[in-house]
């Protein structure tokens, strides 16, 4: 676990780099790296890098505070809920928000061919369903468009277990339009919601996907259907 004077500096660090309004995270992204010893494990993101220090369980994702101060009020506001368990683990936050530490999932979803995750209908249905139980939180948050879990923002377990891993949108937009919206205000007013009654297991074993929930289940294979996708 990295401590929070490790996660204050990479904060300070970061603010300076985008100060003048010149450099960008991602352009920086190996020299910040290198400054603080760590790996860095994945630029894809469009609001963040990931950092992660060689043997640690645990990575720092590095970027916008609006998403790092989204995604951490999330998780503290869900964490004992059946829908926290779905969501890979917060477990600090910088000063500022430029720097969060969540534990690191080790396995990422298969390889497929192509836009399978996108255009396969089974997936899409599954995706949405597992969508549908944090829409609540939209009663709270009335600039949310949508939570965005597709198939790079979930890893895996080794026993498993799926996890998703940038949830961000949750609250994202609250967090970027109004400089009033704070992590502690954020988690109290999610708190204050009747969350959603239901019980939910989202699983990968031999490239398929098992997801139940009080409902409805689904066995979303990986390999890409040979039928035309439906979108």
């Amino acid at each position: 676990m990295a401590s929070t004077s490790l996660l204050n500096r990479i904060d300070s660090h970061v603010q300076g780099l985008l100060a003048d309004g010149n450099e960008k995270v991602w352009s920086a992204a190996t020299q910040i790296a290198r400054k603080f010893k760590l790996e860095l494990v994945d630029t894809i993101g469009t609001t963040r890098i990931v950092l992660k220090k060689k043997g640690s369980r645990t990575v720092i994702k590095v970027g916008y505070p609006a998403h790092n101060r989204a995604e951490y009020a999330a998780y503290k506001a869900l964490e004992c809920s059946v829908l926290g368990d779905l969501l890979a683990p917060c477990l600090g936050l910088s000063k500022e928000g430029y720097a969060l530490e969540m534990q690191f999932i080790p396995r990422a979803f298969p390889q497929a061919r192509g836009e399978y995750y996108w255009f396969n209908p089974e997936f899409a249905r599954m995706r949405d369903r597992l969508e549908s139980h944090f829409s609540f939180i939209k009663r709270y948050n009335k600039y949310a468009w949508g939570a965005d879990f597709h198939e790079e923002n979930m890893r895996v377990m080794r026993n498993g277990d799926v996890k998703i891993i940038d949830y961000s949108n949750l609250l994202a937009d609250m967090f970027s339009r109004s400089s009033k919206t704070t992590v502690e205000g954020a988690i109290k007013g999610i708190l204050k919601l009747n969350f959603p009654k239901v019980d939910i297991r989202l699983t990968m074993k031999d490239r398929i996907i098992s997801y139940r929930d009080n409902d409805v289940s689904y066995d979303v294979p990986v390999d890409p259907q040979r039928s035309e996708a439906i979108i």
